[in-house]
């Protein structure tokens, strides 16, 4: 059943299901990092004249489902498309792990970024 927000604020996972190598996974949680890095001019004193921001990469980490008691817990070097959100485009996972709690269900968290080309 979808959640139906009655309101403007965004609510819940707007991305959640996700499909990881033909697998759908629950996302339990999604946290992007917009990262940036500042870079100073300075004049020939070396006094400060200005900075800006430049952009970085975005990056992600999460913690997913797993979808059956025989899906593959190892989804690192995997790839997963969002669509349809302020975080749009392919990310690449570069870690994960597993998790297991009495009564509970098998859940991955991962690490990864945003793919540029």
């Amino acid at each position: 059943m979808a959640i139906t927000s009655d309101g403007t604020q965004a609510f819940g996972i707007e991305s959640s299901p996700i499909t990881i190598n033909a697998v759908t996974y629950v996302a339990e949680s999604l946290t992007f990092n917009f990262t940036g890095s500042r870079a100073d001019v300075n004049d020939s004193n070396g006094e400060p004249l200005g900075s800006t921001v430049i952009p970085g990469r975005i990056e992600v980490s999460g913690t997913i489902q797993l979808a059956t008691g025989t899906t593959a817990n190892d989804v690192r070097g995997l790839t997963f498309v969002l669509s349809g959100t302020r975080a749009d485009g392919t990310y690449l996972i570069v870690d994960c792990s597993e998790a297991q709690t009495q009564g509970d269900y098998v859940k991955v968290s991962f690490n990864g970024y945003q793919k540029i080309n």
